[in-house]
């Protein structure tokens, strides 16, 4: 037997729209989501907001110089550069 009480109803409804609210966050489709993203992914390669891709190739090609593990460099920083370049040339 379950001894908690049953909800209220404000407190499923309220359930229901945090739990929708979080699947569309988190969907590939949402817009905020994909601005954010690329935001977060410039910041990993230090660049604006208006880089070009000419800009961010040369940026992950010297930023994976100098932390690529088979050069010495750091794996888990090597790992975010190169989650942020795919995030930024897949659009």
């Amino acid at each position: 037997m379950n001894s908690q009480p049953p909800k209220s109803f404000g407190a499923l409804l309220w359930d229901l729209l945090r739990l929708g609210v979080r699947m569309m966050w988190q969907s590939n489709a949402n817009p905020a989501r994909l601005v954010m993203e690329r935001q977060q992914a410039l910041a990993v390669l230090g660049l604006p907001s208006n880089a070009t891709e000419q800009q961010i190739k040369r940026r992950y090609r010297m930023l994976a110089k100098r932390y690529h593990p088979d050069l010495g460099g750091d794996k888990q920083q090597m790992q975010r550069i190169a989650a942020a370049y795919r995030i930024l040339m897949k659009d």
